[in-house]
């Protein structure tokens, strides 16, 4: 249960480093926190990566010290109480890891429940939307499913499958229409990968999120919807986990948007001018293609209709159902075009070799 100690500044960081040193020092170290010191290295709080999103979403930025988004008050024990904390604590409270400081504040020990577990295996599901046309990548996608085409070394689906398993994800469902067969030979039962994957194949054309409504019966548990075309290095489970800290319906992963436009944009009331920002960058929150959902969301989504997802969260907000949005400040990239399949493949080398 004891962390070795040349491990603690793999979970420990300043005050003052940055909320984006924060989010890829917690991806590097797979516990989903770290403990926050002062300069004179006593604990002053904790983050997780739940902090850092909710952080976000009321304005904070990631050049923003952590202290601006870190719990205050971070759960410890003293050296005397360590003898006394054994599994069944860290069940019942529900913690990760525990600091042990001493009576000056310094962490002298972590505990935890699995210090060489990195990503527990979990039952939620995910269901991969793999069955696009993807037109627009024509004539790569003429004989090959976009899934399928290569980004750095691999095809974008492997990709995706082995950074699923990497976060404890097991049973995969993948949704398929557009030359499926090749999907199905080339990913099987999923063995391979260490996954169980089953299939469903569109005759029709669903929609985004339409297919989804067959694997009912198979969808007890909050699961996971994602296109099959996405590059990024988000930690899948960061997303399941907000939405079930959050008791949400539907939860949308929310990647950042920059646009610029090419003119001066006036600012008018009336007739007059009140001023003019050149060529400005607008910043706007989009749907990034990766979705939590709980089952009983799937009751509005009618069985054997083009259904988007986009008409499950109007259908959602309609009815004042919990429909919430997830920060992705990760690297994300929706490969839907040329540009974007060249620039996945520039990145990939240093995102994931």
């Amino acid at each position: 249960m004891l962390i070795d100690k040349k491990r603690i500044p793999d979970f420990t960081s300043a005050s003052e480093n940055t909320v984006r040193e924060a989010m890829r020092q917690i991806e590097g170290n797979k516990k989903g926190l770290l403990f926050v010191l002062d300069d004179q290295g006593t604990l002053v709080g904790s983050i997780s990566d739940g902090d850092i999103r909710r952080g976000i979403l009321n304005g904070a930025l990631l050049e923003d010290p952590i202290r601006a988004v870190m719990n205050v008050q971070p759960f410890f024990i003293s050296t005397e109480e360590q003898a006394t904390i054994d599994l069944k604590f860290f069940e019942e409270k529900g913690y990760k890891m525990i600091p042990v400081c001493d009576r000056t504040g310094q962490i002298v020990n972590l505990l935890t429940s699995d210090p060489d577990k990195s990503f527990a295996s979990i039952e939620n599901p995910v269901v991969l939307m793999v069955g696009g046309r993807g037109i627009r990548l024509e004539p790569l996608t003429q004989n090959i499913p976009k899934p399928l085409l290569k980004v750095g070394n691999k095809p974008i689906l492997q990709t995706i499958l082995e950074r699923l398993h990497l976060f404890g994800f097991r049973n995969i469902f993948l949704c398929t229409n557009y030359l499926s067969d090749h999907i199905e030979q080339f990913c099987g039962d999923g063995s391979a990968f260490g996954l169980n994957i089953k299939y469903f194949k569109e005759e029709t054309k669903l929609g985004t999120i339409g297919a989804v409504k067959y694997l009912e019966e198979q969808l007890k548990l909050p699961f996971l919807v994602m296109n099959g075309d996405l590059l990024t290095s988000l930690n899948y489970k960061t997303v399941l986990d907000f939405h079930l800290e959050h008791q949400a319906e539907l939860t949308i992963g929310s990647a950042s948007y920059k646009t610029k436009v090419p003119y001066g944009v006036l600012e008018i009331e009336g007739h007059q001018v009140i001023s003019v920002l050149e060529k400005p960058t607008y910043s706007f929150r989009i749907s990034g293609g990766i979705y939590a959902l709980s089952p009983a969301a799937l009751e509005l989504i009618p069985e054997g209709n083009f259904f988007d997802i986009t008409d499950l969260m109007e259908s959602l907000l309609k009815i004042k159902r919990n429909v919430i949005a997830f920060p992705i400040e990760e690297y994300w990239l929706d490969i839907g075009q040329h540009q974007d399949y060249e620039k996945a493949n520039l990145d990939y080398k240093d995102l994931f070799n």
